[in-house]
């Protein structure tokens, strides 16, 4: 005998309600996901357009040939997708050129990289062997070459060595006498450089003098002793102003010019 069990239709109208109620739930998931997909999609394609493609590079803190320079160096070409740009590469590139100190590169949506650069700034030369000089920064960089030294600029008698970029390692001790020259000595003096035998530093001043400064101690004092000597002595037949103690410079002439034998140019 068959047994028939009748289902309350408050029952039956519950159950179909939670049905579709999981029909719609998985209809909003299945349309979240595709535009999601789409959107993905969109915006990749978006990426790969030209409208989100490098335009333009632009270069702050150099002009003409180097600005040019430091386009090439970057290696961003134009028409490249923004998103696929290589900054670090670019400032890496760019930074290793001699006479950049320091350097950024910004995305600037929607197609355009600024670059900008820091110079290094020269604060002495050194002869290159080929009649040229090297200029150098307080860090000892080699920057560029030049035929002339720029005025104002000390030369140091030390032979550049490597390629523009490279630490000129010898005259480091020599840059910190450099910076503290002050500008009405520039006048009297040739070159600087280290003595041969003690290694102390030397100054060779316009004419035949030179100017002993032992080590690099108290440099600022030796140089306002050697700024008062020049006021006040004697200049004919002086060989050597020894300013290795500040406080006690002397004048070492030269016997056989003082005998009328020889002469030395005077100083200016």
């Amino acid at each position: 005998m068959a047994v028939v069990s009748a289902i309350d239709p408050r029952l039956r109208q519950r159950r179909i309600a939670v049905r579709r109620a999981e029909g719609r739930r998985r209809l909003r998931i299945v349309m979240i996901v595709l535009a999601a997909s789409i959107g993905v999609a969109g915006g990749y394609a978006l990426t790969q357009s030209p409208l989100l493609d490098l335009d333009e590079v632009s270069v702050v803190g150099a002009f003409g040939s180097e600005a040019d320079d430091v386009r090439t160096a970057a290696g961003l070409q134009v028409g490249t997708p923004m998103i696929e740009l290589d900054l670090d590469a670019a400032i890496g590139s760019v930074a290793a050129l001699p006479w950049v100190h320091t350097a950024t590169v910004e995305r600037s949506w929607p197609g355009g990289v600024s670059i900008e650069v820091s110079r290094r700034i020269a604060i002495a030369a050194l002869p290159a062997g080929d009649g040229s000089s090297v200029l150098i920064d307080v860090d000892g960089v080699a920057i560029n070459n030049v035929e002339q030294v720029p005025a104002g600029l000390s030369t140091i008698t030390i032979v550049a060595v490597g390629e523009l970029g490279d630490v000129q390692a010898p005259a480091l001790p020599l840059l910190e006498l450099v910076q503290v020259i002050p500008a009405d000595l520039d006048v009297w003096i040739d070159t600087v450089g280290i003595r041969s035998g003690d290694g102390g530093l030397e100054i060779d001043l316009v004419g035949s003098a030179v100017a002993d400064l032992g080590d690099s101690r108290s440099l600022p004092e030796k140089l306002d002793a050697l700024r008062a000597l020049l006021a006040s002595v004697d200049l004919a037949c002086v060989a050597e102003f020894d300013l290795r103690v500040a406080d006690i410079p002397l004048v070492k002439r030269d016997a056989a010019c003082e005998q009328g034998v020889t002469g030395t140019p005077s100083l200016p």
